[in-house]
């Protein structure tokens, strides 16, 4: 029976790891925030900030991972928590790695820096609405337990993947009546693509939100 000291113990360790997926999924719905900024205005500073800023994530990641694994090795968790640690753990490389999409949408300003400014698809503000609005829910479905939240943010990749696909049409025909010249055409698409993949990662966090609780 696992004694009262114990439980108070590991309730506060599970604490510890929920605070720190939050703090890192605030800092990931900033990137993605700033990203689509930065490719909106073509704006090289705030891409650069994207970049820089990504170690914090990264840094919080390593923190997690080691609280999460020092939590498993010291506490021997069982059941419901032990889903919750490896949720967790699972958790935070998903939101490291939508970081560093968000870092690829960056770098993609920066390769093409000095370009001219031209009105993006809307496709690409759609997507990158749609993603912050998954993220928030997925990341309350994990915290809450909820698996109806959880589900309902994962059925929005159905958008976001729909949205790809006609931004990617709408490119790839103006790039061939030649409407739009092929270096701009990429610059949108590899936008798109990171924002794509994002959106993939987050169902993956709903994946993880529902395991806990099933």
């Amino acid at each position: 029976m696992t004694s009262t000291g114990t439980r108070s113990a590991l309730d506060r360790e599970l604490q510890i790891v929920r605070d720190q997926i939050l703090r890192m999924g605030s800092l990931v719905d900033q990137a993605i925030e700033r990203a689509y900024d930065a490719i909106k205005r073509h704006d090289s500073s705030l891409a650069q900030l994207v970049i820089n800023d990504d170690k914090n994530i990264n840094e919080l990641r390593n923190k997690s991972e080691h609280e999460v694994t020092s939590t498993m090795a010291l506490q021997q968790p069982l059941a419901h928590d032990l889903r919750v640690l490896i949720a967790s753990l699972m958790i935070s490389n998903e939101l490291e790695r939508m970081a560093d999409h968000c870092v690829g949408i960056a770098r993609t300003v920066l390769r093409y820096e000095g370009q001219p400014n031209f009105d993006l698809p809307v496709q690409i503000a759609d997507m990158a609405d749609i993603l912050r609005r998954m993220l928030r829910q997925s990341l309350d479905a994990y915290i809450e337990e909820d698996v109806p939240t959880a589900q309902q943010a994962a059925q929005l990749d159905d958008r976001i993947d729909a949205l790809y696909h006609d931004l990617f049409s709408q490119i790839v025909k103006k790039m061939s009546t030649g409407e739009c010249s092929v270096e701009r055409g990429t610059y949108v698409l590899w936008a798109g693509h990171n924002l794509e993949r994002i959106g993939d990662r987050v169902t993956n966090i709903c994946e993880r939100a529902i395991y806990t609780s099933t």
